[in-house]
């Protein structure tokens, strides 16, 4: 049986401090203006909810909406689907589903997994090489597309997935300024107060 614990209208995301894709997601539920809280743990057994037994990782997120419907999700993919399609009806951080736009952004998501967790060859390739190689693509890109963000002319998902990665560029022992464009990126993304709380809350340093 599910019990969650939560009133109507607020979010729970459990995640491990300092992940990621912890920090993605937080990110986005700041800039949805959802209220919400985060919570920090090292694995799902730290959860001391009766609904957690379902999942077997992190991250995992409880939601009761305001019409009292109860949802969970665990992982980035599911959990940020579900963010978006349950508070971005006007699409202010998406675009339509079948859309150029929207493919886009899933191409992107596609090449961070492929480039930081699972190209062939890279396996046991170290941070640095893999960051730098991201690095470099996302400054080709963004000087020839001369957009804003990566995707289409907005901040979307594409952004929120690969800034914690770029915020890591010291944890590469990487200097971010030998990339402008990238630089450029980095800041305008930090301009946003969301994306400072929601880095904060995981414990990530931007």
């Amino acid at each position: 049986m599910n019990v969650f614990h939560e009133q109507k209208g607020s979010i729970a995301l459990y995640t491990a401090p300092r992940a990621k894709e912890g920090a993605t997601i937080a990110i986005l539920i700041e800039l949805l203006r959802q209220p919400h809280c985060i919570h920090l743990v090292h694995t799902v057994k730290d959860i001391k909810r009766d609904d957690a037994s379902a999942y077997t990782s992190l991250p995992v997120l409880f939601d009761v909406t305001s019409e009292g419907k109860k949802t969970s999700a665990s992982g980035l993919t599911d959990i940020t689907r579900y963010l978006l399609e349950q508070y971005d009806s006007h699409h202010n951080f998406s675009y339509k589903e079948g859309s150029k736009d929207a493919q886009e952004v899933k191409n992107w998501i596609a090449f961070l997994g492929n480039t930081m967790h699972g190209e062939k060859g890279t396996a046991e390739e170290g941070f640095t090489r893999k960051a730098l190689r991201l690095y470099l693509h996302l400054e080709e890109h963004l000087q020839k597309a001369q957009s804003l963000y990566l995707a289409g002319k907005k901040c979307t998902l594409a952004d929120l997935v690969i800034f914690p990665y770029v915020v890591a560029a010291s944890e590469a022992n990487l200097d971010l300024e030998r990339f402008p464009e990238l630089t450029t990126w980095h800041n305008r993304l930090l301009a946003r107060p969301g994306v400072i709380k929601g880095m904060k809350d995981v414990h990530l340093e931007t």
